[in-house]
């Protein structure tokens, strides 16, 4: 399986510590680069395999209860995220020790998911513990000129407020996070897949990270 690069995220007492990622305060465009596949980018061809698009959820209206959310996650939107239905499912919950990377053990204090298929994942989680605002912007604005992230992503579309998006690439696949505060509660998903171009993935993973967030609020996916 090829390496999954993920924009890790641990909240410890200590604080909060944010790698690997690029990401904006706000949803305004502070820079000229859009994320691949999205409303911003000017492209007009891609997948459209159905699902909704990012830009077309207002994120930020959404709230998301720091708790277990998969099985809320629509089965369909897996699917579409994937290309084909997941061969293996993972689910963790706070307080328990999980592997975060080849060389990474640690325990986590998340609630998350992962789906995978071949050399393809599909990943959410959300903090347990709360996260305010002003510690949201202090991780979006940390992410900013990360190492990993190819093309700091200014336009991409809200995921929450604030919000931080990544696209980086491993082992001929790229991975697109996008991470943002919904209510108290930090929540992450991303998309890798292998051997595709950045334009398919930033579009399946724009549709992606919105099934998630309104599956996660409990609003539909």
């Amino acid at each position: 399986m090829a390496h999954v690069t993920r924009c890790a995220v641990t909240l410890a007492l200590a604080g909060v510590v944010l790698a690997g990622c690029s990401g904006s305060e706000d949803s305004s465009s502070t820079g000229p680069t859009a994320v691949p596949g999205s409303a911003t980018d000017g492209s007009t061809d891609g997948p459209t395999d159905g699902g909704t698009p990012l830009a077309d959820v207002d994120t930020t209206a959404l709230v998301v209860p720091r708790a277990p959310f998969c099985d809320l996650v629509d089965p369909a939107a897996v699917t579409r995220a994937l290309g084909q239905e997941a061969a293996d499912v993972s689910e963790h919950r706070s307080g328990q020790r999980i592997r975060i990377s080849d060389d990474v053990a640690d325990v986590v204090h998340e609630f998350g998911c992962r789906w995978t298929a071949g050399d393809d994942t599909a990943e959410a989680w959300v903090f347990a513990p709360p996260v305010t605002r002003g510690r949201a912007a202090a991780l979006a604005r940390g992410a900013r000129g990360a190492a990993g992230c190819e093309d700091p992503a200014a336009a991409a579309p809200a995921f929450g407020r604030p919000s931080a998006a990544c696209l980086s690439r491993a082992q001929g696949a790229a991975t697109m996070t996008f991470q943002g505060l919904y209510g108290d509660a930090w929540l992450s998903c991303s998309l890798t897949l292998a051997g595709k171009p950045d334009r398919e993935v930033g579009d399946r993973a724009t549709r992606w990270c919105a099934a998630v967030a309104t599956g996660a609020a409990g609003s539909g996916g």
